[in-house]
């Protein structure tokens, strides 16, 4: 089917991927990117120190779609407002850059924007280490609860999203430092804008193992993420409680905006 949505912003944060990155951006390039009509562009926010800036940025030679900022390592949250903040087109994807996902599933996901504001793609059987797993699903199941989110698998890194959408939310993410993506998400869902959510593969890593941090972090972690949802939840009633007509009329011009591409 003719791609006719207009350029996208393919964005990746990076971070010590020598082992696999040059297969990954071959398989998005010949996979998506070169299908993309002009315009279209791959921006990558590179913190490494194994090599891999070497190898992005003879990519980025051979390719002048592709885009490398690199940085100093300063976290996922930053790296992540960075990308879509440096996007231009009025579409924009975001995705992770170990090879887990698999490039031709953005056509799955694209299928849909033409009715929505976001789709997002949700990880079935996901190869990952099953702490990693429990935790995760522990995760997606308290945001289903607290609030009353309709998605499987919210922090997933697969997603196609219209402009509108994320300029009115990409501002007020500063929650979930650790789970931007989330956030952005739950927002998004809270002030109506169309998300569907799309089922997509997950496989192993081809190198190496799937990045994790030490048990004791990873508990830490667990303990801020739990605490930034209470604090997303109780700024999100509050704002429930004090929204007026006119901001309720204006979430709904925001969804009638993002119809076009």
């Amino acid at each position: 089917m003719p791609w006719a949505h207009g350029p996208v912003s393919i964005l990746m944060p990076v971070c010590n991927e020598a082992d696999v990155i040059e297969d990954v951006l071959d398989e998005w390039i010949h996979e998506v990117l070169d299908k993309l009509p002009p315009g279209s562009e791959m921006v990558l926010d590179d913190c490494s120190n194994d090599g891999t800036e070497k190898i992005l940025a003879d990519i980025a030679r051979r390719h002048p779609q592709v885009r490398v900022e690199f940085n100093p390592r300063d976290g996922f949250f930053n790296s992540a407002m960075r990308l879509y903040r440096l996007a231009k087109c009025p579409l924009v994807f975001f995705t992770d850059s170990d090879g887990q996902y698999v490039p031709a599933e953005f056509w799955k996901v694209a299928e849909s924007i033409d009715a929505n504001d976001m789709v997002h793609g949700a990880k079935i059987a996901r190869k990952d280490p099953l702490y990693r797993v429990a935790a995760s699903a522990a995760y997606n199941g308290l945001v289903r609860l607290m609030f009353r989110s309709k998605c499987e698998d919210v922090n997933s890194a697969f997603r196609l999203i219209r402009r509108p959408l994320l300029d009115a939310v990409l501002g007020q993410v500063h929650c979930l430092r650790m789970l931007p993506n989330s956030e952005m998400y739950i927002r998004a869902e809270a002030m109506g804008f169309r998300i569907r959510n799309v089922p997509v593969s997950h496989r192993a890593r081809k190198f190496g193992k799937s990045r994790s941090l030490p048990w004791r972090r990873f508990v830490m972690e667990c303990f801020r993420a739990f605490r930034g949802i209470l604090e997303l939840r109780r700024e999100l009633s509050s704002l429930k409680r004090t929204r007026g007509p006119a901001e309720a009329a204006g979430n709904i011009g925001l969804r009638e905006d993002a119809r076009r591409p």
